[in-house]
């Protein structure tokens, strides 16, 4: 009762990058070596491999590991950067706890994920990306990693890389696993049970495998752990002079507060107050042990967002696969995969907050009956009838998403030979992802005024409004804690539906085989057709379309992409077997694809390999590809939307670039202005562009493989990479739009950057247009290196018992570099080095096999890197920006221990993050683990165990 899964084997060109365990053969056996397509190319290979360099993630690497999630293990890899995962989601709406990849930073739009070597439809109508939550890690067989462009192989979407999720199939009999786990702080728990079914039909002539799954991993608050709540964060440095004074501007500490509001809300007349719980009087407004810094506090009334955080999500999944192969006749097999996965996921974030987004703030009148008497005299006193107050409302909760996301995804064809040994393949499927999302204690804006604005009405508190009351208004406390009447805060509540969905059909047929053979060998090509269209739609509720309410003001979107693509592919041996030629092999491949909105593109890739010997092998491939523009980034329409950012003319940060003081100025804002907006989102305005053309890649790889005769078992790679993309499409990030707007040379009148951004007139910003645009150039490289080395302990010390694997996979980012403006070079953003993306990422392991034993342990290097997403090649922070300006590096250990029983029962048990090593201690939620620090483990030590019984 085995899985028949063909081997995937290691020659002389291509390494597995095994993870976990031993790879497959790495000698050039190739009498032994059975031919199959690897991914990266679609003619068949074996002992000849790609031009490209391919990872792989094997069955035993995945069971190794104890995940349940894959996208837990792929995360672990160099070559992938954060994409979108459970710790960096949580604040998106209607995005919450979605698994994408994001090969070498370039962004998830730029990554093509496939399954079975078919594309999938979208987790998202804003991106091509899936979702791996609806791939249970339980369900995969191996994972295929190609990095650089493969459009001329895979079509669009595949300007960084491919990944390529093979799942299990052909299994016979019953197979249960169950697993569990927990933290070392007895949260976070994970239960899963799954059960494989498989039998022969037909005399053999076909199989139907039935797989069932469940699991449910509890999500853990950032009150959970003392680091996820120490309000470590940065602040402007009292003893500062300037900037290259040696003396850090900021310095980092716990318990900062933000002083935009507070928990029991606060008022100012010539001095601030803070409202006491109980909301019978009023204390002076405690800006903690240094004062007020420009809007952060070291203790204090200030507001505490870190308790609402979390440092990972609850998500809980069903999934249903099932596959079956028939033999129809010679030459024709039928095939027929189909998966249905069910997730839900919550999340959870600060409550509605006061100042409104925008500038706006709430006020209450002085005959408003809940004030205490000590507040209506210092109001009399200061010749007041009303004033503003900011609060961050826990009355009504935090703002909460719960999605609930059905996939369900159909593939079927027909495959078989042709004229002998060609291989045809003809094939449909069909996917599609339904989101329903509900969007809880959210407020309505205009209730929520005429709530707070109490008289006294027949001896009764009561709203001011009659129109309000005959809707049902009721009076709203909003001093203090828990004073509020929970009838009011329901009428003000606002809680709202949000539903979207994706669809995707494609259809293909393919020819591969041999047109001829040259002295060196066959020369193989493949060709084929295919037809794919994508459509997308959001629906967002008339309240979310119309109604302010806490929640971003959303359009629906609707529309398709369709496009039909003929591709070719050609692999012609030069030479074989001469001195110093051992092999010498060109490949090439280019594809035509036909868009309904923007026409035709083609993308091409060529190169080849070279063999001196027979242990050492260089390859090289040169590659155009081109992505285009998804639905949303299209016809999206201009929604508003929120996003923490600092307002860089705040006088905390005032002088982080040389020209930022004096464009501030230029601007109108004072000197030493305080922005109210520090803590809270910033309002901002995104849409699609039909406009927008696509974005091309032009790739470059080089690299070899060693695999020597004297060290049997071992192999090596290294290979260089350089990707430049033109005509990016993307928005430019909010953040640097204010920091460009201020940053480059002056004047700020011509500054394309100032141009979208709005400020009221006291200063604070209102909006910030950040809509799809191809905005300039993405630009990265370095190099990749993977080291396996198999082999038993006898070949060292003759009485040693077992097998040792050793593995290490480790890349070094020279640049990835961001222009905003390809018209201007000062728009360069630096992005290696910064947080989230590190120079230096390694993953080593070692496995030691004895019988039915076996033992794992695997260390995850993380580079140190700047504290902050991002900096200006222009204009760059002075060197005393900060105390810690690095996070320092990282290194992350998991042991696995396994024992099979017998051969039917198998016992594995998991310690992740042995040494309980916590995300480094800096600010910007660094030391939480979560949005652009999402790359550290951040729960500490966690416990698995995993029973698999066949019957």
């Amino acid at each position: 009762m085995q899985y028949r899964t063909r081997l995937l084997s290691t020659t002389g060109l291509m390494v597995l990058v095994s993870m976990g365990s031993a790879v497959a053969n790495t000698a050039d056996t190739s009498s032994q070596v059975e031919s199959v397509v690897i991914t990266g190319s679609r003619l068949v290979q074996t002992n000849l491999s790609s031009p490209v360099p391919v990872s792989s993630v094997i069955s035993t690497d995945i069971e190794a590991a104890g995940v349940e999630n894959i996208s837990s293990l792929l995360r672990q890899m160099p070559v992938i950067g954060n994409g979108l995962n459970g710790s960096n989601s949580q604040g998106q709406a209607t995005n919450v706890g979605l698994n994408l990849i994001s090969l070498r930073n370039l962004g998830v739009n730029r990554t093509l994920t496939l399954v079975d070597g078919h594309r999938q439809v979208a987790a998202t109508p804003g991106s091509a990306a899936i979702d791996l939550n609806t791939i249970p890690a339980a369900l995969v067989d191996r994972v295929e990693i190609v990095t650089g462009g493969t459009s001329a192989v895979y079509g669009a979407d595949a300007v960084s890389g491919v990944v390529n999720v093979i799942l299990k199939k052909d299994f016979e009999g019953f197979q249960a696993r169950l697993h569990s786990g927990i933290t070392a702080y007895g949260d976070g728990a994970t239960l899963g049970a799954e059960v494989t079914m498989g039998t022969n039909v037909a005399q053999n002539r076909g199989n139907l495998v039935m797989d069932f799954l469940y699991d449910r991993t509890n999500g853990v608050k950032a009150t959970a752990r003392d680091y996820g709540v120490s309000g470590f964060n940065y602040i402007r440095n009292p003893a500062n002079t300037g900037n290259n004074d040696g003396i850090p501007n900021n310095i980092q500490r716990p318990n900062i507060r933000f002083n935009g509001a507070s928990a029991n809300g606060y008022f100012c007349l010539s001095s601030c107050y803070n409202f006491t719980g109980d909301a019978k009087g009023v204390t002076p407004y405690n800006n903690g042990a240094i004062g007020n810094m420009n809007g952060r506090s070291i203790g204090g009334d200030g507001g505490f967002y870190e308790q609402y955080d979390n440092l990972s999500l609850p998500l809980e999944r069903f999934a249903l696969m099932s596959k079956f192969t028939y033999h129809v006749a010679d030459n024709v097999d039928f095939f027929f995969s189909g998966r249905y996965v069910k997730t839900k996921v919550t999340s959870s974030w600060q409550p509605p907050e006061s100042p409104f987004a925008g500038g706006a703030n709430p006020v209450f009148s002085i005959d408003n009956p809940y004030l205490p008497a000590s507040v209506v005299s210092l109001m009399t006193n200061a010749g007041v009838t009303s004033t503003q107050f900011w609060t961050n409302d826990d009355n009504f909760g935090q703002r909460t998403s719960k999605a609930d996301r059905n996939m369900q995804s159909y593939t079927f064809g027909i495959e078989g030979k042709v004229f002998s040994d060609w291989s045809y393949q003809l094939y449909g499927s069909y996917g599609d992802n339904i989101q329903s999302t509900r969007l809880l204690n959210g407020r309505d804006f205009t209730r929520y005024n005429q709530a707070i604005d109490v008289v006294m009405l027949n001896g009764a508190p009561a709203c001011r409004s009659a129109t309000a009351r005959a809707a049902g208004c009721l009076p709203l406390n909003e001093f203090g804690v828990g004073n509020a009447n929970p009838a009011a805060v329901d009428w003000v509540r606002a809680n709202d539906i949000y539903q979207s969905s994706t669809r995707q059909l494609d259809a293909g047929a393919s020819l591969t085989g041999s047109l001829f053979t040259l002295p060196a060998g066959t020369v193989d090509t493949a060709i084929g057709v295919e037809f794919r269209q994508d459509s997308g739609r959001t629906q967002p509720s008339w309240t979310l379309q119309t109604t302010d309410i806490n929640y971003p003001r959303e359009s629906p979107v609707s529309g398709h992409v369709g496009v039909s693509e003929g591709y070719g592919e050609v692999r012609v041996p030069i030479v074989k077997d001469l001195f110093l030629v051992n092999d010498l092999t060109v490949q090439g491949a280019i594809r035509y694809s036909s868009y309904n909105n923007n026409g035709g593109h083609l993308s091409w890739n060529a190169g080849g390999t070279y063999s001196p010997i027979s242990s050492l092998r260089f390859r090289a491939m040169r590659s155009l590809s081109v992505r285009a523009p998804n639905i949303t980034e299209l016809f999206s329409p201009v929604n508003q939307n929120f996003t923490f950012a600092q307002d860089p003319c705040d006088t905390s940060v005032i002088n982080q670039s040389a020209n930022r003081a004096a464009n501030c100025a230029a601007l109108g804002v004072p000197a030493g202005y305080v922005s109210p907006q520090n803590g809270a989102t910033l309002p901002g305005t995104v849409g699609g562009n039909p406009a927008l053309k696509p974005e091309t890649s032009n790739t470059w790889t080089l690299g070899a493989a060693f695999t020597p005769d004297f060290l049997p078992g071992f192999t090596a790679t290294l290979d260089y990479f350089n990707i430049k993309i033109s005509d990016a499409i993307g928005t430019i990030p909010i953040q640097s739009l204010l920091n460009n707007c201020v940053d480059l040379p002056g004047p700020v009148t011509g500054n394309v950057y100032c141009a979208q951004i709005t400020r009221a007139a006291n200063h604070t910003i209102t909006n910030v247009a950040a809509t799809q645009l191809n905005v300039g150039r993405l630009s990265t490289s370095g190099f990749d290196f993977n080291a396996n080395y198999n082999f038993d302990l006898a070949d060292i010390y003759s009485s040693a018992p077992g097998r040792l694997s050793l593995g290490l996979t480790a890349t070094y980012l020279d640049k990835l570099r961001q222009l905003t403006d390809a018209k201007n070079p000062a728009t360069e953003l630096k992005l290696e080095g910064t947080l989230g993306v590190p120079k230096w990422n390694m993953l080593g392991s070692a496995t030691y096999t004895l019988d039915n034993f076996s033992f794992t342990w695997r260390a995850h290097f993380i580079g140190s890197t700047f504290i902050e997403g991002s900096m200006s090649s222009a204009a760059p922070p002075p060197p005393d920006a900060y105390d810690m300006p690095n996070t320092g590096a990282k290194v992350f250990n998991d042991i696995s221990l396994d024992y099979a029983y017998s051969s039917d029962l198998d016992i594995r048990f998991n310690v992740d993050n042995i040494f309980n090593t916590l995300p480094p201690t800096r600010g910007n939620n660094i030391h939480q683990g979560i949005y652009g620090a999402s790359i550290y483990p951040n729960l500490g030590t966690t416990f698995g165990l995993t029973i698999i019984n066949q019957f």
